[in-house]
């Protein structure tokens, strides 16, 4: 895009986008969020420095149908998810796909139908209060999910927008990758569900807090609502907990459900509970914290390395099926090793820990 156009597509002046692009330069919020929009990036990429943005995948959409933006490192796990599928499309790994997990779903059939089937894969744990522990519910709706043949794999790709995402395609494994950086047990759990539907609408997506205007990106977040948060629950947790400070009602409801405060901010809007109740918490927050980030809150985030550490990469459905071709002498240790960049006898217990996880 040439100077004017962006200039125009922000509804600025050419003079004032040009000051902005030589020196620092003072601008409102509207006209901030009017410039990413223009551009097509996330408003917090605006205050990088150095930031390089490759070409993007065509079949991940943002509003306007414009490209979702993903830097190099991002773009570089969707390949590799895409270098696994292609592998696994092998006919000697059929008898692990189970092609009827996806598509099982559509838009036009309604929220409804689509939350009945995502309650079958949630998994809540429940702490002595009652309350839901993001952590554990992410572990086991994981094996719930891959169960049912889809792969999850987790990876940190810092300075990233995206939270996620998922490639769904009739015959071929689901691959669900969550971006474990910067987000918190709630914010995960939260993803991993939203992808969930991705897989069962069958419609391959990312999760991006800008993607807004997108009917499919918006639907995979009602259905994950609906199902996390039960109205009939949430409207009878508000009546509880809801105070004049915007933020203390939403801090009690996201940490009862084990959801990120936006999460829980964006329901009582859409419940129509309070008027712009979302619009409230979000000017609420701390000038110093970015639109699209939360503040932090006391959560517990696991760590250390070693085979732990790799199940949490891998989860339980690629090692097996990898370990499972490797001992019928399918495929070779070695092609097992190239696609993973795990050691063979690493591979060979994560595959042994993942075929006693996933028996049903």
């Amino acid at each position: 895009m040439t100077s004017a156009a962006v200039a125009d597509a922000a509804n600025m002046t050419l003079d004032t986008l040009l000051t902005v692009e030589t020196e620092p330069t003072a601008l409102s919020k509207a006209k901030i969020v009017a410039l990413a929009g223009a551009l097509a990036v996330p408003v917090q990429f605006l205050f990088y420095r150095n930031l390089k943005i490759e070409p993007n995948l065509p079949d991940f959409r943002t509003a306007g149908n414009r490209p979702a933006v993903l830097t190099s490192a991002g773009l570089a796990r969707v390949e590799k998810a895409r270098s696994i599928l292609s592998y696994l499309e092998d006919e000697i790994f059929e008898d692990d796909l189970d092609s009827g997990l996806v598509g099982s779903a559509t838009v036009k059939g309604g929220v409804d139908a689509a939350a009945k089937l995502l309650k079958t894969y949630y998994s809540p744990v429940k702490r002595a209060d009652g309350t839901v522990d993001p952590v554990a519910t992410f572990r086991e709706t994981r094996v719930a999910i891959e169960k049912d043949g889809a792969i999850v794999l987790c990876e940190k790709v810092n300075n990233d927008g995206f939270r996620g995402f998922c490639f769904s395609e009739r015959g071929h494994f689901p691959l669900i990758l969550i971006n474990t950086a910067n987000q918190r047990p709630a914010t995960k759990l939260f993803t991993l569900m939203h992808e969930i539907v991705h897989i069962i609408l069958g419609r391959t997506g990312v999760s991006d807090p800008n993607i807004l205007e997108n009917e499919v990106e918006r639907f995979c977040n009602k259905v994950t609502a609906s199902v996390m948060m039960p109205r009939q629950e949430f409207e009878a947790l508000y009546g509880r907990v809801k105070q004049n400070s915007v933020r203390t009602t939403t801090d009690a409801i996201a940490h009862h459900f084990g959801v990120s405060k936006s999460a829980a901010a964006l329901r009582i809007t859409e419940l129509g509970l309070a008027a712009d109740f979302y619009g409230r918490w979000l000017a609420a927050l701390p000038p110093r914290i970015p639109p699209i980030e939360e503040e932090e809150e006391a959560e517990a985030s696991t760590g250390g390395g070693g085979l732990g550490a790799q199940i949490g990469r891998f989860g339980y459905l690629l090692p097996s099926v990898l370990g499972k071709a490797v001992k019928q002498h399918s495929i070779s240790i070695f092609d097992a090793y190239r696609l993973t960049n795990l050691a063979p006898k690493t591979l060979t217990e994560l595959a042994q820990i993942g075929e006693r996880k996933l028996e049903h």
